[in-house]
């Protein structure tokens, strides 16, 4: 992990050619700063990938659109995540902006922790309960399941059963078997 001051012609790749965020959740107007105030890259092996991301942390506001829309901002923040798995690498780019005062390593860090959480729990009941395709619109029925769900997922987890295999296996056989189920439940 490295942090320090560099500047922008100093930045290699894409965020070089970054210029501006494209889309229509556009913040940028169509330049990076000059300066960049802090740099800091760190270096991830695990699972078989290594992941680099490289935060560049700005203070100059006034090459966004309408900062003012955002009262308390004062950074931003460009990652590059270079993720390589097996010989193939991808690269992708984010912008964040922050009312956290320049610290690229704790802008960093802040970021990872957000995908982390989103990895864990999200991740996990898309996979284990295909969270994603639920399409529960009548009034309380979708955060009433969210909530079942939840509960099945934490009581998967915690379950002191001799079953193997990931979190959608055990759901699978908690639904098939009423011993593992009533392990699972606490009534064994």
């Amino acid at each position: 992990m490295s942090a320090g001051r560099c500047q922008a012609d100093e930045l290699s790749g894409p965020v070089a050619d970054l210029g501006c965020f494209k889309g229509p959740r556009s913040v940028l107007c169509g330049h990076l700063p000059p300066d960049v105030a802090e740099f800091d890259e760190v270096v991830e092996k695990d699972h078989g990938r290594i992941e680099t991301r490289r935060g560049y942390t700005f203070d100059q506001l006034d090459c966004l659109r309408a900062p003012e829309r955002w009262p308390n901002l004062k950074s931003f923040t460009v990652i590059v995540a270079e993720r390589t798995i097996k010989d193939q690498t991808t690269t992708e780019q984010r912008g964040d902006i922050s009312s956290l005062p320049v610290d690229a390593a704790r802008i960093n860090a802040a970021v990872r922790q957000h995908w982390r959480v989103e990895n864990s729990l999200h991740w996990c009941m898309d996979v284990a309960f295909n969270d994603d395709q639920m399409r529960l619109r009548t009034d309380y029925a979708a955060h009433n399941l969210a909530v079942l769900r939840q509960l099945a997922l934490n009581a998967i987890r915690h379950a002191p059963a001799p079953c193997q295999g990931g979190l959608k296996t055990r759901r699978l056989v908690a639904a098939s078997s009423d011993d593992y189920r009533a392990l699972i439940l606490g009534l064994v």
